[in-house]
């Protein structure tokens, strides 16, 4: 893919891995559509990208609201004409036990997986539509292909968002719409936050980072980097954190054995 022109679109990306990947894609030459649902963390980083003489916009979009993200795509192909990258990167985590309150299950799912079903949904055909040239990348995680315990409604997200790329990635092949999955351990973001957004947190708690101070930890801009190289490499998995995929190789060894599941690991 080109990045040296064309229209991004990056949901979550007023922080993190999106904000990463805005600050990346708009040095290669593209314009730039944040979107996210925090407003004031949204407008500075558009304001971050404008000062440094990059074409960014914002805007304002719950993607666990179907009809918010059929506006969102209404809007942005009715102002900029087309979308050549799509980024479905939202994401928010809790920590709960796989029978908890089934208000964290529906916030995870609306937000996680929804959340890209909806973008893929309104987005990706206006982007076949045009005939031009484009990509959409998810964003799941390493939990879309190991179970980490106390986040189960985040690993059924995430392991929902890999199932949904690989299914594109069939249904797209011979267009001109390419997809990837990128699939990170941990980096330096604001998700052990996520509560600072949910409308129905009455006291939002900060889940402990289990990422903070150990060197498995990426920055938002090597990710993007990765993010980058890899899409114009042509690669699906997108898999900054490699020891993680030796250990889905580990899981796929076990299944075949009929064994018990991997427990992940964060390299510490």
């Amino acid at each position: 893919m080109d990045f040296s022109t064309g229209n991004a679109v990056i949901t979550g990306g007023a922080s993190g891995i999106g904000l990463g990947l805005a600050h990346k894609l708009a040095e290669e030459g593209m314009t730039i559509i944040i979107v996210d649902v925090e407003e004031g963390a949204l407008q500075d980083a558009v304001n971050e990208l404008v000062e440094k003489g990059y074409s960014a916009h914002g805007r304002i979009c719950d993607v666990s609201d179907r009809n918010q993200v059929e506006e969102l795509a209404k809007g942005v192909f009715a102002e900029f004409g087309a979308v050549h990258f799509l980024a479905n990167n939202a994401g928010v985590v809790t920590r709960h036990k796989s029978w908890g309150d089934l208000d964290d299950w529906d916030w995870v799912l609306g937000v996680d997986l929804m959340g890209v079903i909806y973008g893929v949904h309104s987005f990706l055909p206006r982007m076949l539509e045009s005939g031009e040239n484009g990509h959409v990348m998810n964003t799941a995680s390493t939990a879309g292909l190991l179970a980490f315990p106390s986040i189960g409604s985040y690993n059924v997200a995430k392991r929902g968002v890999v199932a949904l790329t690989e299914t594109l990635h069939h249904e797209l092949e011979g267009t001109a719409i390419t997809a990837s999955v990128l699939c990170p351990g941990m980096v330096d973001t604001k998700i052990h936050w996520s509560e600072r957004n949910r409308k129905d947190a009455s006291a939002p708690k900060e889940m402990a980072s289990a990422g903070v101070g150990n060197k498995e930890e990426l920055s938002p801009a090597e990710v993007a980097n990765i993010v980058v190289e890899s899409i114009q490499n042509g690669i699906f998995w997108i898999l900054p954190h490699a020891h993680y995929g030796e250990q889905a190789l580990e899981q796929a060894e076990r299944r075949i054995a009929g064994g018990p599941p991997v427990l992940p690991f964060v390299n510490r």
